[in-house]
């Protein structure tokens, strides 16, 4: 069988394209993906013997969220966002190292990395032996990952939306605070998404009920007012929570669905 490369728009268009021995991979790539080459590591989909890769400034560029895509290659989108932009399989090379599959099988075994650090802060000898050092006290780890930007989002009552990033926890409740003024939230047994608290003002200046807000989180009653969604972090495969986030991403028939407009 003729390996072949598919790539997958962020609108559900797919197209084929066949390697050849003359086929210049790189920049077949290149061409297909539109700017710098990601290589979707191998725990973020359920791929076996593919790999699936991006544009690396995806985000930056705005790109559309590929919720087609992100579905196909198996991300789970109850943990992570969607990939945004096109998706483009390609066939795992062997030079390259372990498959996709093989990788996956490596981390769930008990000697990768993150597994004898784990058993050597737990101060066993083997672990400690095999990254040089005699007790935990000894290891340091340092975390140099960028902290994803948080992102909180405020409904008024005619669909439109505002998106507001937090540096921090204050940040967030100050903005709230000045949206919303004193406010209170929904309990989790009155919304159908439990990734977002909802927050509705005690006392709002805008008194007209908020439709739009209560059909986007399925609220058991309508509040008035503008309304803030605030993410929770706990995952929710409900396709209430789906649509929402769709809507949220970027997508306009989910947000024309829910009657939202927003400017990002």
């Amino acid at each position: 069988m003729q390996p072949t490369m598919r790539v997958i728009h962020p609108d559900g268009r797919q197209e084929s394209h066949p390697l050849t021995p003359e086929t210049d991979t790189y920049e077949l790539l290149k061409k297909l993906v539109g700017g710098w080459l990601e290589y979707v590591p191998a725990h973020y989909h359920a791929l076996q013997d593919h790999e699936a890769v991006i544009d690396e400034e995806g985000l930056l560029k705005a790109l559309p969220p590929n919720w087609a895509g992100s579905r196909l290659i198996g991300l789970d989108l109850t943990q992570y966002p969607p990939l945004h932009g096109p998706i483009v399989i390609v066939p795992h090379n062997p030079e390259d190292g372990p498959s996709p599959a093989q990788q996956r099988q490596h981390a769930a075994s008990g000697n990768n990395l993150v597994s004898v650090y784990v058993r050597a802060l737990k101060g066993d000898a083997e672990a400690l032996a095999t990254l040089g050092v005699r007790s935990p006290d000894e290891i340091t780890v340092i975390d140099g990952r960028m902290a994803a930007p948080r992102h909180l989002y405020l409904i008024h009552p005619d669909g439109q939306a505002e998106r507001f990033t937090a540096g921090s926890d204050d940040e967030g409740r100050r903005w709230i605070e000045g949206k919303l003024g004193q406010a209170y939230r929904f309990s989790p047994h009155e919304c159908g998404v439990q990734a977002y608290a909802v927050i509705y003002s005690a006392a709002p200046t805008d008194q007209r009920p908020n439709g739009p807000a209560q059909k986007a989180a399925a609220l058991g009653a309508t509040p008035c007012g503008p309304v803030v969604l605030i993410p929770t972090g706990q995952p929710d495969p409900s396709p209430t929570h789906q649509r929402l986030d769709e809507a949220l991403n970027g997508s306009a028939a989910a947000r024309a669905e829910l009657g939202l407009t927003a400017g990002w």
